[in-house]
């Protein structure tokens, strides 16, 4: 019975009852949190490293064409403008399914890249490009697999995946090209 005297509780039942309603409660607010974020920090992280570096290659590539001394170098280029735009649509696409943010500009660090880039104007410009290139592309490379394997959201983990083996060419042009640049 739960009251003993009208208006009194049985302390055996309330405790009961109060264990019920919290199990409860800690059953909704464990239910409501994995519902309410769809993705985690690590999803989040990813997204805002991918299109800033994507946004950092298009511009880099645009310097390429400007500053480049050889075609091979200005072509590695305008192919970083086309992919890396191509890629960064798709980006902002996903991450707008996904009510994400996505930056839109350079962070300092990025931009502080781009400048060191830009005030290269001599005939070094195109090993100091392929180098960076290399660089940005191995740390691309990196984020896009730890989100492939690590990431919370299935969809942002498959679309790191299928972007993994184009970064990966971009590298192998990149040393490729670093290389003929260096022997110059």
């Amino acid at each position: 019975m739960l009251f003993n005297k009208p208006n009194q509780i049985n302390m055996k039942n309330l405790q009961y009852y109060l264990f019920i309603a919290g199990s409860c409660l800690l059953t909704a607010f464990t239910t409501l949190d994995k519902t309410a974020v769809p993705f985690q920090d690590e999803d989040r992280t990813f997204v805002k490293a991918a299109a800033e570096g994507g946004l950092l290659e298009v511009k880099l590539g645009e310097l390429a064409m400007k500053n480049g001394s050889s075609k091979a170098v200005k072509d590695y280029g305008k192919m970083m403008i086309n992919d890396h735009s191509k890629v960064n649509k798709e980006l902002m696409s996903l991450a707008r399914k996904k009510q994400m943010e996505v930056p839109t500009t350079l962070s300092p660090e990025k931009q502080q890249k781009y400048d060191s880039l830009a005030a290269v104007k001599d005939n070094t410009f195109d090993m100091v490009y392929m180098n960076m290139m290399i660089l940005s592309h191995e740390q691309t490379i990196g984020i896009f697999q730890n989100e492939s394997s690590a990431g919370t959201d299935a969809d942002l983990k498959k679309w790191a995946e299928s972007k993994v083996p184009a970064l990966k060419h971009h590298l192998e042009m990149a040393e490729s090209l670093f290389q003929t640049a260096n022997k110059k």
